[in-house]
């Protein structure tokens, strides 16, 4: 799928306050709370959107916010947004970031590394950027939500049917798959075990210092009852809070 193809629809529906969102009830919040303080912090929001963070962290004080993103018409609706202190460029996170060493206090990353083509290229280049003890926080899906696919072809689980238990999808499976984003439609994505998104950390000396099972905010339930059940017993997204040793 191209962002550019369905950045309206993407815009539109994440601005409606009728409806439940992933994004808005559960990463967003998610994220800036796991972030913690931002005054007068320097920024590299990764892969940005349209902004949705950059706003809420400007609001607590960032001196400055950076953000990217590959899709050219969620980088407009980010510039359109007007967000102080905020510059918004297009960017892609598989190639060499074009800012110099030890810049930013704090890089995040919403929803994206499952795009990457190399978790590790990614991770390092990210370490570069940050300052001595600079924060890294990203989230990503959560392996678990796969157990609930609509779809059978990505569901993961087994059942037992006779003497022969059937087995669906592959936990270890981290190849680029087709993955079914509802409306916005369908999108090649990768599913990383802990074991890589640990290990990749530690590889290029992060340390771990916070880990969140993603909840929906209460306030989401009056939109959709059944969908804030749902994401409140089975979560929806992982976030990891890095810490750059030196």
């Amino acid at each position: 799928m191209n962002y550019n193809k369905v950045a309206e629809l993407y815009y539109t529906r994440r601005k409606d306050k009728q409806r439940f969102d992933y994004n808005r009830d559960i990463d967003v919040p998610a994220i800036i709370k796991m972030v913690g303080n931002v005054k007068n912090k320097t920024i590299l929001d990764v892969a940005c959107g349209f902004g949705d963070h950059a706003r809420v962290l400007s609001q607590k004080g960032a001196k400055q916010i950076i953000g990217f993103d590959l899709s050219q018409k969620l980088i407009k609706y980010a510039q359109e947004s007007k967000i102080p202190r905020t510059e918004f460029v297009i960017g892609n996170m598989d190639k060499k970031f074009l800012f110099k060493k030890n810049t930013f206090d704090i890089v995040i990353c919403s929803l994206a590394i499952h795009y990457t083509k190399n978790l590790d290229k990614l991770f390092a280049q990210i370490y570069r950027l940050l300052k001595p003890k600079g924060i890294f926080v990203y989230s990503t899906g959560h392996p678990i939500f796969n157990m609930i696919n609509s779809s059978p072809k990505y569901l993961i689980g087994a059942m037992k049917k006779g003497n022969k238990r059937i087995i669906y999808g592959d936990y270890f499976n981290e190849y680029f798959q087709l993955n079914n984003l509802g409306t916005l439609g369908w999108m090649k994505m990768r599913n990383f075990t802990y074991q890589t998104l640990i290990r990749t950390a530690l590889k290029n000396n992060f340390e771990i210092l916070d880990y969140v099972d993603a909840k929906p905010v209460p306030s989401s339930k009056k939109y959709d009852p059944n969908k804030f059940e749902l994401t409140s017993k089975l979560p929806t997204f992982i976030l990891f809070k890095l810490k750059k040793k030196k």
